[in-house]
């Protein structure tokens, strides 16, 4: 990679820049991440089992879980990609592995099914799971639980005994060692009569729903903590301090940008909105190829040290929802002109853009 364009997308100014950035402007997908390979791995497990007729949703949120009644399955944010997980493990201590990521999967689905069916009504599951009350209200408020660690009644997959938290965990765990290919569950639980039975009533009990239709509508409404809907910061989130990345970041443009340009205007009419205000990557796109030319030229520069400052500029500006007045157009160009010349002057003296006390 060559050097303009590593400085201003090395490691430390990119995490840095996701600490700063609002979760719901990630742009965060599914598609591209390792959620797109897991949800297929997990669904040939369903076809191998018989569960045919279960068709789960999933979506990106603030971490991993089902809604309580309905087959709608959340996923973490953190792991949408290398860095925030890197972030994740720094600020809050762990780091899904793809299998981890991939048995998550299998203990939601779990979760999913027992929804789908309304397992937790019929008399069997809450005498076997030893549920009592009402099902989902008893479940526990906090991540802090009891446990007997010398219990041979759960299984216990990962060595947490999460399946002693609740009924429900204590089925989707049970569902997740039953669904896992090669697990050997028959012959690892056979010492432990409770936790067989619990598997047994597993197996049976996809044998006889397996191919039915689900009792349960889903309904997207019931979605809750959307990434979309999350303004807080990556950094908010985390309760992390981003000051340890700032004198390492060599490209970090946001607050440049920000004093720059300004946040989306809250016009509710939409055509309003884009007759008044032009997005600033827009506007950064439109004069690039101006900029470029003339600025490299009259610098001295190389255009490509031109063009990596302004495509870096186009990229923030992107992930920040950043927006410019039309009337201030001819002034905000002399403002970015006069932006852009001055970093690659101090790139020119100094092979750096930015000065390194800011």
């Amino acid at each position: 990679m060559r050097r303009s364009r590593e400085l201003l997308f090395q490691v430390e100014t990119r995490k840095l820049e996701l600490l700063q950035t609002p979760i719901n402007q990630l742009d965060l997908r599914i598609r591209g991440t390792v959620f797109e390979q897991a949800i297929p791995t997990v669904q040939v497990d369903l076809d191998r089992v018989g569960i045919r007729k279960l068709e789960p949703v999933f979506y990106i949120s603030t971490g991993y879980g089902c809604i309580a009644g309905s087959p709608i399955i959340s996923f973490g944010f953190y792991d949408c990609d290398p860095l925030l997980q890197d972030l994740n493990e720094e600020f809050r201590g762990w780091r899904y592995s793809d299998t981890e990521i991939v048995n998550l999967l299998r203990h939601e689905i779990g979760h999913a099914f027992c929804y789908a069916y309304k397992l937790y009504r019929t008399p069997e599951f809450r005498n076997l799971f030893e549920v009592q009350g009402n099902f989902f209200n008893t479940y526990p408020l906090s991540d802090q639980y009891d446990y007997n660690p010398w219990s041979r009644a759960y299984v216990n997959p990962c060595g947490d005994h999460y399946a002693q938290k609740h009924p429900d965990e204590d089925f989707a765990e049970t569902f997740c060692v039953w669904l896992t290919p090669r697990s050997g569950w028959r012959r690892k639980y056979k010492s432990r009569p409770i936790a067989l039975k619990k598997l047994e009533y597993v197996d049976d009990i996809v044998k006889q729903l397996g191919r039915q239709q689900p009792l349960v509508e889903t309904k997207l409404s019931w979605m809750y903590e959307r990434v979309e809907d999350i303004k807080l910061t990556v950094a908010q989130f985390m309760q992390a301090k981003p000051s340890r990345y700032y004198h390492r970041a060599t490209g970090y443009v946001d607050p440049d940008l920000k004093a720059i340009f300004r946040p989306q205007p809250r016009i509710a009419n939409r055509r309003a909105l884009y007759r008044d205000y032009l997005r600033a990557e827009n506007f950064l796109r439109e004069q690039k190829l101006s900029l470029v030319n003339r600025i490299s030229y009259w610098v001295g520069v190389d255009t490509t040290v031109v063009y990596d400052l302004i495509d870096k500029c186009i990229h923030r500006a992107k992930s920040l929802n950043l927006w410019l007045e039309r009337e201030q157009y001819d002034k905000k160009l002399v403002e970015l002109t006069s932006y852009i010349t001055a970093l690659c002057v101090h790139y020119r003296e100094t092979g750096l853009y930015m000065p390194k006390e800011r």
